[in-house]
């Protein structure tokens, strides 16, 4: 979806109880039949399993309120006999925002795309509350930098470029990422990474990917930030600047207030 409106006033317009899924249902032709999870053998990513470009973009010109909306790529089959056996769907981008005239998203998450779940670029005057993110679970196998190419005009993060001389972890899907954004406040996120090539034991060892939020040239304030299974909770302006290791909090690890610039 290309949403591309503003109200009246702000927050007149938007969506509410809205729910994206890309694939893994019938008349999808993304299902278990075709996109069976197959972590076994290395391997590059179907043709035949490709989702969508990119879920939504939220335009320069628009503002808009979003409430209790789902982002989701599947990750597991709903309708055929084998219902709950995972899948992997390739999905380039989630939600993309540029908008700079006010937008508010209230409980909406985003979860599984490859790049990934939540860019902001050149955008300002936004407020988040209650978002979540998951990492795709297939990564790894392969990782962020396939099927995908790089687009700049879009700001697209290049994997290749980033993750030079780091771990192969490193090319995972971004939950949040900011570029020449500002005033974008962040109430409560939840980011998380489960897998690595579908393999948990990186959970209990909190490094199932390197990085998790992207902070670049940008004014962001989280309040409330917990990520799971990644080494840098955040990273600014391509340096690590929030550790999971010095800041364990149960499940999680847990930032009460980070604020960039630093």
């Amino acid at each position: 979806m290309e949403y591309n409106i503003a109200g009246s006033s702000p927050g007149a317009a938007g969506l509410w109880d809205v729910h994206f899924r890309i694939g893994g249902s019938q008349g999808t032709q993304l299902q278990s039949d075709k996109c069976a999870k197959n972590p076994n053998v290395t391997h590059a990513a179907n043709p035949e399993c490709i989702g969508a470009y990119m879920l939504t973009h939220i335009t320069a010109e628009s503002s808009g309120y979003f409430e209790n909306v789902w982002w989701w790529v599947a990750d597991h089959e709903l309708d055929l006999a084998n219902k709950g056996q995972q899948i992997d769907i390739y999905n380039g981008r989630g939600v993309l925002t540029e908008s700079t005239k006010g937008t508010w998203f209230w409980g909406t998450a985003s979860e599984h795309s490859v790049l990934y779940n939540y860019q902001f670029n050149n955008a300002s005057n936004v407020y988040m509350a209650h978002i979540q993110t998951e990492t795709a679970y297939m990564q790894g196998n392969p990782d962020a930098k396939t099927p995908f190419t790089v687009n700049n005009a879009i700001l697209d993060p290049n994997f290749e470029t980033f993750c030079a001389g780091q771990s192969d972890k490193c090319a995972r899907t971004w939950g949040v990422r900011a570029i020449n954004s500002k005033d974008i406040l962040i109430y409560g996120a939840g980011l998380y990474s489960f897998f690595n090539n579908y393999d948990q034991v990186c959970v209990g060892q909190n490094n199932c990917q390197d990085h998790m939020v992207s902070l670049e040239n940008s004014d962001v304030k989280f309040f409330g930030l917990s990520t799971k299974a990644s080494v840098n909770m955040v990273t600014v302006n391509g340096k690590g600047a929030a550790l999971d290791s010095d800041n364990r909090n149960n499940f999680c690890a847990t930032v009460a207030l980070f604020q960039a610039p630093l």
